[in-house]
């Protein structure tokens, strides 16, 4: 419990969840896709009027929710159901898969959205060379055997606008020592 409560506390410093929340619908259903231990998801459940699933592969770190309002999911990304969601949250993980599974993936969340529907993508930016190295660093530390797929934001911003998106960078979480791109894509 007290393991938890400190990864909350630390992570929620990296993440800037009050634009996260800002940025989508204050109800409906919100899925954080590859959630880990949920820090995000928790946070937008706060908001009674969300449906908030989060979504990850690892079954370690899927928690138990009180919450009547969230729940948490053990499936992988790639496969899971996105059907009726009002918006969707990846927040450093797209780097963890392969170019071609994020394109699909991209691809089918923009398949599904209708217009006004919300992605939110928090992820390193190579073009911030320091930070992005400082980020692999991180990644290193925290999944040694994982071989990382970072991008350049004005080209992730072009797939995405190429979607079919709207798309916001925002780089608001600049004290913590590494990347924090903020991808806002609004479906048009």
């Amino acid at each position: 419990m007290t393991r938890s409560i400190i990864y909350d506390f630390l992570r929620s410093l990296m993440l800037p969840l009050n634009e996260i929340n800002k940025a989508i619908p204050k109800q409906g259903k919100i899925i954080d896709l590859g959630c880990g231990e949920g820090v995000t998801a928790k946070y937008l459940a706060h908001t009674s009027a969300r449906v908030v699933i989060g979504v990850d592969n690892n079954k370690k770190r899927l928690q138990n929710s009180p919450q009547n309002n969230l729940s948490f999911v053990f499936a992988d990304i790639r496969d899971y159901n996105l059907k009726n969601a009002d918006a969707i949250i990846i927040s450093d993980v797209l780097h963890h898969l392969k170019y071609e599974d994020q394109k699909k993936l991209l691809a089918k969340i923009a398949k599904g959205f209708k217009k006004g529907k919300v992605l939110i993508l928090k992820e390193i930016d190579t073009s911030e060379f320091v930070r992005s190295k400082l980020s692999r660093f991180w990644d290193f530390v925290f999944y040694p055997k994982d071989k990382i797929y970072y991008h350049n934001s004005r080209d992730l911003k072009r797939s995405l606008e190429r979607l079919g998106f709207m798309v916001t960078i925002t780089h608001p979480t600049r004290f913590f020592p590494g990347s924090t791109t903020l991808f806002v894509c609004r479906k048009s």
